[in-house]
């Protein structure tokens, strides 16, 4: 049976996902999964006892330090024998073994169109490990300083799988359809804002242009070729549009380019998104000469291994629930919040290979908590979460889009060889304007043997590669003047970063 998401009732789609989430445990992720066959063991947990949403609760939330310290065993992978295992994972069953050789029959991927003939039992391998090897990755900062890293397989990617099943269509947004063009703006680094860009697009057969961002191609010949391009849509982190339109204003205000007509869907990630920040957005396309661009909003992660995106302007971003199971939960209590209260986002995967998480805990704190009925605007019944979202926990914040932990920003410019001290300032273009583009200056004195350009470089690398962001500026200055900026607040406690967005 398809998953109903028509003519169907919150509460029966809930119990429905549930009960695919109950299976998909029993089915894969006990047998399978390093990490939680250990964490059932341990705390006495059997996968056939879990029938009610109260038996599920017992299973042990997974948070970000679990997932850092061992991301492979979250990574459900089948023992094989004959082989040495670094877990203890059950085997795969002789049905499962049948299910392959079967599907190798009619399998046009493992035929041997060109080079020297393979045998069936070789063939047969290859359908299995289309399913279990990962030949993707995606990875993001993380809280504990340490790299958040999601796996995925062929099963998983390709037409069929969770990954296009689970994104949808673009078709379930207004105005987005076949033949339509996009220009994706997202920075080219290897996290899911990227991946799901590129992805979803490829996978559903539209047409695109990726920039790779401001770094791949500067922003004012991407406003160049959308001037040229006929885009219908835009993808991108929401203060990289923000900035993006604001170049984009000026250059057709100096005549370098004419008005950009073209556009009428924006998709805005990374950052939280509210009623003024949206308002504004379509006021700053007005400017460029697209009056009636649909703001939608994008939530997703690492861990999700996907993002979720609204059908309208407004309509919050919706979760597939055939692939998801969420929960809302109260940061203090950890029990479950009435629909529409305000709780900590909580999900769990079906059906997905690769990286797998049950119970994981976001951190995310949806201000409106979960709406779970049918859409007034596209007529499906579906989970929606109700943003703008803050952060439960106050140890890392958001700058162009990243999530950045503080000790892992610090760390970033205090690792690097030859820094004697330093002092990170985190601000806006105009401080006066909440909504323009963050900016990143790092003052620092150097060690004497240390060239200026050798620690410029360092640093800028270093904050590249551990946060994803890049700083805007560093400026080198006595041992003096950074102890000063470091004390001035307190005198006692180092301030060794200065967040000044937090005044506007």
């Amino acid at each position: 049976m398809n998953f109903p998401y028509r003519k169907c009732t919150g509460e029966r789609q809930k119990q429905l996902s549930f009960n695919l989430l109950l299976k998909y445990i029993n089915d894969y992720v006990y047998p399978y999964s390093p990490y939680y066959r250990k964490l059932f063991k341990e705390n006495n947990i059997k996968p056939g006892d879990i029938k009610t949403y109260d038996d599920f609760m017992k299973i042990p939330f997974t948070v970000k330090d679990d997932t850092v310290k061992d991301p492979r065993s979250f990574i459900l992978q089948p023992s094989i024998a004959g082989q040495e295992s670094a877990y203890d994972t059950a085997h795969l069953s002789r049905s499962k073994m049948i299910q392959y050789m079967v599907k190798t029959l009619g399998a046009k991927y493992t035929r041997d169109k060109y080079g020297p003939k393979r045998s069936f039992k070789e063939k047969v391998r290859q359908t299995a490990l289309a399913e279990w090897y990962p030949i993707h990755f995606q990875a993001s900062g993380g809280t504990t300083g340490l790299s958040s890293t999601t796996v995925y397989t062929y099963h998983e990617l390709m037409p069929g799988g969770a990954f296009p099943n689970a994104a949808g269509s673009y078709n379930f947004v207004k105005n987005v359809g076949p033949g339509k063009r996009f220009l994706n703006i997202m920075p080219g680094v290897p996290h899911l804002g990227y991946y799901q860009s590129f992805l979803g697009t490829l996978l559903g057969g539209y047409s695109v242009f990726n920039t790779f961002g401001g770094a791949g191609i500067p922003t004012e010949r991407q406003v160049e070729i959308a001037a040229k391009g006929g885009f219908d849509a835009v993808v991108g982190i929401t203060s990289y549009i923000y900035y993006w339109l604001d170049i984009a204003h000026k250059l057709i205000k100096e005549g370098k380019v004419p008005p950009i007509t073209s556009f009428n869907t924006c998709f805005a990630a990374g950052e939280p998104m509210n009623a003024d920040y949206s308002k504004r957005l379509k006021d700053m396309f007005a400017n460029i000469g697209c009056p009636n661009v649909d703001i939608i909003e994008v939530y997703g992660s690492t861990e999700l291994k996907l993002a979720f995106y609204e059908c309208i302007s407004g309509s919050k971003p919706h979760v597939s629930p055939d692939y998801f199971f969420i929960e809302c939960l109260d940061p203090e209590t950890k029990n479950p919040v009435k629909e529409g209260e305000p709780g900590v986002l909580v999900f769990s995967h079906i059906g997905w290979r690769g990286t797998v998480f049950l119970r994981y805990w976001t951190g995310d704190l949806l201000q409106g908590g979960i709406t779970w009925n049918e859409c007034a605007h596209c007529g499906l019944t579906i989970p929606r979460l109700n943003t703008p979202i803050v952060r439960a926990g106050r140890d890392f914040t958001k700058i162009k889009g990243a999530r950045v932990p503080y000790l892992k920003l610090q760390d970033s410019v205090r690792n690097v060889p030859g820094v004697d001290l330093f002092h990170i300032l985190i601000t806006k273009a105009q401080l006066d304007d909440p909504l323009s583009r963050d900016i990143v200056k790092v003052y620092v004195s150097k060690a004497e043997n240390m060239s200026e350009e050798r620690i410029r470089e360092e640093i800028t690398k270093s904050m590249k590669m551990d946060t994803e962001i890049s700083p805007s500026e560093i400026i080198l200055e006595d041992y003096d003047s950074i102890k000063n900026r470091l004390f001035a607040r307190t005198g006692i406690k180092a301030d060794w970063v200065t967040d000044e967005r937090k005044s506007v």
